[in-house]
């Protein structure tokens, strides 16, 4: 204590007003240390280009995101309700925090037109509200009107061809077949106007006038939709959970908010979690620069002190130095940024050929408050990164300067030990300042963790991974006819001949059809009570029990189901989902059988053990009983029809054993190699030349990714650019630290070149040293920046795909850490030895 305060009590004797002479040495500085202030400029260039991209990359994830889910959904809003009322309607267009609010309502569906007796097709009301504001973003092209007259359409030129209406337009006029509420009714309509955009495909726009005479009301669940539109970017799950509670929903209503703006707060924080990763991979990196400047230029700061230079005022120089190029730098980070958001990653993108939409241009968001924040948190780290060596430099005192050397902890001794003398270097060298080298490899190891973080996510947003069909299916047939309520209508339009070539094809993997037959389900006091009176109270608000069991009762043959076969395979599949998987010999055996929940609010342990008895439709002393042992959600197993009665699920063996000619109601089908373009092409072709074409959809898992394609814009390609740039700047992190490293032990070196190491051992342990923080960077990555993307990812995971790290980019990321871990001590000894040979260079460093 003694000792410090009397050099003080020295220093501020000898202390000069130079703050003049500082900015002129400071200046001097960028001349005489030019290649230490390149490396400064470049890291805090590094560091502020790295911020600005992931800040640029968190709101170009946003506005994709946005666009993807108008693309998706058809409309812009963030919560869908099923039903609703005239409290809850003006609830919310009270409400200030919701900025629109539209209704749309299923005004019912095409049966049929003259040229198409399956069209598939459905009749939907938008009020003003939910067609211009928000719908108007997922519109690319509209000509006419909406519907305001009765007899009034609105179409989709897929419309069109679904009900084999092509080559109409505005103004024509067609005659069609519909059903409602009320009943079937035919009756000719015209064409008002016609668009295209994102969104319902086989669906005709009708108005106000004709949803009025159907007979629906917008308070049942089946008819009654509600769109909504929040004012908050962000809302958290109290905030929903509050929102839904405010609006007293009754039982058969259900508010679902979109999956992205149900997790947007966790999105928000997994953006910020990268963001701070970045700001400590920038920390690291300047960090380790300013240290290794500051190290060897201690002689130099204990000089000035000897002229009259006070500690502060070489902090002073320090930070001044620092600012300088953090001002340069900073500047150079956001004009390099700018110009790698807006110029070189489109131009990556398109070079590589990634997919583009038609005439789409990459589109990367920026907003003013990206510069500003870039630049807040860049200096903030800058300013934290150079503290610590500016408080060394200004510590060093003249006569502790003479006799500096950089602290080295561990052993000083030099045992043999195991292994070849160059091995024992190396690991010795990485020992030798643990925290040093514990910087070098954390700062590495940052790097990979986020491209390890973002390429993982960017591969769970890719339209392979989201996009799953049924059982991971490739294609799905169905038989449309099944769905017309009209019974005369229904057609075996997958016949034996028709399975038999699909099973003949070499390239489908695997086959399997769906069967259905049509029961009835006779009234029983114990299953059928309890399952009816749940339904009316669930589905059916404007009739009471008591009324509809008297019916039922009475008229069993106008409440029919669906007894539904699936093979092995698929059960397999369906007892995978189930909560409580059942036993597979006792439903195989056609002893069980599985009910399709229909959204009722009941759990396996009310049905279990109970029995259902199905009858034959055509034939209702023909009965057999199953005993229930669960329920599913899959709407895959639901017949034809939505149905009163319960929809039975049983093996094949059961439903054939049950009815003689069931109609195959779907047939999933797997191909060898996934999405194969070809076998695709050939089953529609199988299909047109059926002679069914019109009453078989085919639903594939190759047009849904291109949908889902589509739909994602350019945010898979914009983020494949900025994953590119985040492992190139990783790397350079860690030449900046190791070169920096090496130029530091130069004196080291050179000593052992002068007691006989040839160039060629030296090279050979430099090479070790590398590959040993190689090795250190990626365990560190494997293990702790593994276990944080895990964590990372799940918080962003709204659309639940499974975790799973994309295996080769990470090979390819760690096989070229490895090669520039070896390469870069090699160039930088390569540069040592061009100063001379080992004399010169020894009466260099001293």
């Amino acid at each position: 204590m003694e000792r410090s305060r009397k050099r003080k009590a020295v220093s501020a004797m000898l202390k000069n007003n130079n703050t003049a002479v500082i900015q002129s040495m400071a200046r001097r500085s960028f001349r005489t240390n030019r290649r230490r202030n390149i490396s400064i400029f470049l890291a805090i260039l590094f560091s502020t280009f790295l911020l600005f991209c992931v800040f640029t990359v968190g709101i170009t994830f946003f506005e994709m995101q946005r666009t993807q889910n108008i693309r998706l959904h058809g409309a812009d809003f963030d919560a869908y309700l099923y039903g609703l009322t005239p409290e809850q309607e003006k609830l919310c267009r009270e409400n200030p925090d919701i900025l629109h609010s539209g209704i749309e309502a299923v005004a019912g569906y095409v049966v049929e037109t003259d040229q198409n007796d399956t069209p598939d097709a459905g009749l939907i009301w938008d009020d003003e509200v939910c067609w211009e504001e928000m719908r108007g973003p997922g519109r690319t092209w509209m000509e006419g009107h909406y519907p305001r007259e009765y007899n009034e359409v609105l179409v989709k030129r897929d419309c069109l061809r679904a009900c084999g209406l092509e080559g109409l337009k505005t103004g024509d006029t067609f005659t069609m077949t519909y059903g409602t509420g009320s009943g079937e009714f035919t009756g000719e309509f015209r064409i008002s106007g016609m668009w295209d955009g994102y969104g319902a495909k086989n669906v005709c726009f009708v108005s106000k006038a004709f949803y009025d005479q159907t007979g629906e009301e917008l308070s049942n669940v089946g008819s009654g939709r509600y769109m909504i539109d929040f004012k908050q970017t962000y809302m958290t799950r109290a905030k929903q959970e509050a929102f839904t509670e405010s609006l007293n929903l009754e039982k058969q209503q259900n508010l679902f908010f979109n999956s992205e703006y149900e997790s947007s707060v966790q999105v928000l924080g997994g953006i910020l979690g990268l963001a701070a990763i970045a700001c400590l991979c920038s920390y690291l990196l300047i960090y380790n620069i300013m240290y290794l400047s500051v190290s060897g230029n201690i002689r130099y700061y204990g000089l000035l002190q000897t002229v009259g230079m006070s500690g502060r005022q070489i902090r002073c120089l320090v930070r001044r130095q620092l600012a300088i190029l953090a001002a340069a730098g900073i500047g150079g980070g956001l004009l390099a940024g700018t110009g790698v958001s807006f110029w070189v990653i489109p131009s990556v993108v398109r070079s590589m050929g990634v997919y583009l939409g038609e005439n789409e241009r990459v589109r990367v968001a920026f907003h003013p408050a990206v510069l500003l924040l870039a630049v807040l948190l860049s200096g903030l780290t800058v300013f934290a990164a150079g503290y610590r060596p500016a408080r060394i430099a200004e510590a060093a005192s003249p006569v502790e300067a003479l006799g500096y050397r950089p602290a080295q902890s561990g052993k000083r001794s030099r045992g043999t030990g195991r292994g070849g003398i160059l091995w024992r270097l190396a690991k010795e060298q990485l020992m030798k300042d643990k925290k040093k080298s514990g910087m070098v490899i954390l700062s590495l190891s940052v790097g990979l963790s986020l491209f390890l973080c973002l390429v993982t996510l960017l591969d769970s947003q890719a339209a392979r991974t989201i996009v799953s069909n049924y059982m991971d299916m490739d294609m799905v047939l169905v038989n449309k006819t099944l769905k017309k309520e009209d019974r005369e209508d229904w057609r075996q339009v997958m016949d034996e001949e028709f399975l038999r070539g699909l099973k003949e094809k070499e390239a489908l993997e695997e086959v399997h059809e769906v069967l259905c037959a049509e029961i009835l389900v006779p009234w029983e006091p114990d299953f059928s009570e309890m399952w009816m009176k749940e339904f009316y109270d669930m589905w059916m608000p404007y009739e009471t029990y008591e009324e509809g069991r008297k019916k039922y009762q009475e008229h069993p043959e106008e409440y029919s189901s669906f007894l539904v076969g699936i093979n092995e395979a698929e059960f397999s599949y369906l007892n995978s989902t189930l909560a409580q998987p059942v036993d597979e010999e006792a439903f195989l055996r056609g002893e069980t059988c599985i009910l399709y929940r229909d959204n009722l609010d009941f759990k396996d342990r009310d049905v279990q053990g109970k029995e259902v008895t199905c009858a034959a439709f055509e034939d209702p002393e023909h009965m057999r009983t199953f005993q229930i042992s669960g329920l599913t959600d899959e709407y895959y197993y639901t017949g034809g029809l939505a149905s009163f009665a319960p929809t039975v699920i049983v093996s094949s063996r059961a439903l054939r054993e049950f009815s003689e000619h069931p109609f195959v109601f779907k047939v999933s089908l797997r191909y060898r190699q996934e999405y194969d373009e070809e076998m695709e092409a050939e089953l529609r072709r199988m299909v047109e030349d059926s002679g069914y074409s019109n009453h078989i959809s085919c639903e594939s898992k190759l047009d849904e990714m291109k949908t889902v394609k589509k739909a994602q814009g350019n945010m898979m390609e914009v983020g494949l650019g900025i994953v590119l740039i985040l492992a190139l700047i990783g790397i350079l992190n860690y030449v900046n630290t190791l070169v920096g490293n090496i130029r530091s032990r130069e004196l080291v070196i050179t000593v052992m070149e002068s007691v006989g190491m040839s160039a060629k051992q030296v090279r050979k342990m430099l090479v070790l040293e590398g590959l040993l923080f190689a090795g250190g960077s990626l365990l560190v990555t494997w293990t702790a920046g593994l276990a944080a993307t895990c964590a990372l990812y799940q918080s962003m995971n709204y659309r639940k795909v499974p975790f799973a790290v994309p295996a080769l980019p990470m090979a390819a990321a760690s096989a070229l850490v490895l090669a520039v871990c070896a390469a870069v001590p090699l160039m930088a000894y390569r540069s040592m030895e061009k100063k001379g040979t080992v004399v010169e260079r020894l009466r260099g460093v001293e």
